[in-house]
């Protein structure tokens, strides 16, 4: 009940200043203001504490994770606000100021989901989120010193400045992959990619820069500079901070309580804050690239849209180090995004590929660590990746509920898509496929309802297999065949709660 008890004061509050703040605007000032629509302002926010009670928005006897929270809030104020609406054109209330209206229903709004976020925030401070777990699956090194040869330690008194920095473990780590292979490294302690671009073509193999990837204001750019200037097979040693060491690092700096507010507003700032279009340009503005947080897919998708591969990734201390080799040219990717609304390339119709667009539901750059994460952790039921580390907290609970995927009726719109259909693949995905199944794919228009919920084949064999007879029955009856797929998905999903991870 405690809990109760200090959301519903809370909320309380909140309304007495939306509803403050939207009375100091009208002209005719904040008295006279609160003495002609007081009334109206009460009955306003009583009616929303009470679709509020009825909609259990409030914590009783269960626990409500952040994302509970939100969908509760968002459902009480969609109520809220469309039956005051209703009320006010029904009893012809329309002389109320527009004004004194709009900003009482969105200042509610933007204030209630600025606090469930700031408290799914704080939630994620808190308890640490999965990918936690899943990033703890790279071994720290910790390597005695009785293993340092002779011929290593030569390599580690290169400057006591920088083995001061990043320790002897890390130096050791780099150390083998610079002894490993023939050739001349360069080593480097910086975070101006004209360093590197002032070195001549050609005389390096290998190049190692010592300083953090959090601190790079280009990140792109610094790591094309050095894919220019070593050839192809050549190494690349490079480290950073991930989002879930920053996390640990902030958690064990500051006292109990403390660090996790700080966490919170550190997480609003520097991960919320860069992700909305206006945002980004405050953020940049104000840090100027530096000290950003960066996730670990995102560090390694960053590496391989940059033209090369993950040789080895290894956690030592509190420092990420990720050793790659160069593969080809960078990627030089077009309008990248950083944002919730993003477009993937995708095999359509004819084998021509088309922009799908979705809400991300996986860390930026992601899209580029295909190969590497079949390679590393191969398919599970259903064709998907095993523990896709790439997926966020937030992309797994809107996966649930398909919220990501809206936005391709936009797709469906432009003729590019249909209702029913197989899924649009990436190239990597459609590779994995038998030709035979690659050309009956491409025959026909992707859809947004695949077989899949249909017939729930559990294996990529399977998956093919199913995606075959529906192809072949769609050639043979193309509307028949939609509206059978349509209703046997709709009553797996809704009945039997068919789902795709």
């Amino acid at each position: 009940m405690k809990r109760f008890y200090s959301q519903f004061v809370f909320n309380i509050v909140l309304c007495l200043i939306i509803f403050a703040i939207s009375l100091s605007i009208l002209p005719q000032g904040f008295l006279p203001a609160l003495r002609q629509y007081g009334t109206l302002g009460f009955y306003f926010y009583t009616f929303h504490i009470f679709i509020s009670l009825i909609c259990s928005k409030y914590e009783t006897v269960k626990r409500y994770e952040g994302l509970q929270a939100l969908k509760l809030y968002l459902r009480s104020w969609i109520y809220t606000s469309g039956l005051s609406l209703l009320l006010i054109y029904t009893l012809q209330q329309m002389h109320l100021p527009r004004k004194l209206v709009l900003y009482n229903i969105f200042g509610l709004f933007i204030a209630e989901s600025l606090a469930v976020l700031f408290r799914i925030a704080y939630q994620s401070a808190v308890q640490m989120p999965d990918e936690k777990e899943k990033e703890a699956a790279i071994p720290e090194v910790i390597i005695p010193e009785t293993e340092y040869s002779d011929e290593k330690r030569h390599i580690l008194e290169i400057s006591d400045s920088i083995l001061e920095d990043i320790g002897e473990d890390a130096l050791f780590f780099i150390a083998q992959f610079i002894d490993s292979e023939p050739g001349k490294a360069l080593i480097l302690h910086t975070t101006n990619r004209f360093n590197i671009l002032n070195q001549p073509k050609g005389d390096f193999r290998k190049v190692v820069n010592l300083h953090r990837l959090n601190d790079v204001r280009y990140v792109n750019k610094f790591l094309e500079a050095i894919n220019s200037r070593i050839p192809v097979n050549g190494l690349m040693a490079v480290c950073a901070e991930t989002k879930n060491q920053r996390k640990a690092r902030i958690l064990a700096k500051y006292p109990p309580l403390l660090n996790y507010g700080y966490y919170a507003i550190d997480f609003m700032y520097k991960r919320v804050l860069p992700k909305l279009p206006i945002g980004k340009k405050l953020y940049f503005s104000l840090t100027h690239g530096n000290n950003r947080v960066m996730s670990r897919p995102e560090i390694l998708g960053r590496i391989c849209s940059c033209g090369f591969s993950i040789v080895q990734e290894q956690k030592i201390g509190r420092a990420y180090y990720v050793i790659a080799r160069k593969t080809g040219e960078p990627f030089y990717p077009k309008h990248a995004t950083y944002g919730p609304f993003i477009y993937l390339n995708r095999v359509g119709k004819n084998g021509k590929l088309i922009k799908v667009y979705k809400f991300r539901t996986m860390h930026p750059y992601s899209e580029y660590l295909q190969s590497y994460i079949h390679s590393t952790q191969g398919l599970n039921e259903g064709g998907k990746f095993m523990d896709d580390y790439r997926v966020t907290s937030l992309g797994r609970f809107m996966r649930k509920l398909w919220l990501d995927e809206l936005p391709m009726f936009i797709n469906v719109m432009k003729g590019e898509m249909k209702i029913v259909g197989v899924r649009p693949l990436s190239q990597h995905y459609f590779g994995l496929y038998s030709p035979e199944v690659q050309q009956l794919r491409i025959k026909y228009k992707p859809g947004l309802i695949p077989p899949y919920y249909a017939d729930m084949p559990k294996t990529l064999e399977e998956i093919e297999e199913s995606e075959r007879k529906y192809l072949e029955a769609y050639g043979k009856s193309p509307f028949l065949t939609d509206v059978r797929y349509f209703f046997k998905a709709t009553t797996n999903i809704v009945f039997k709660r068919a789902r795709s991870n």
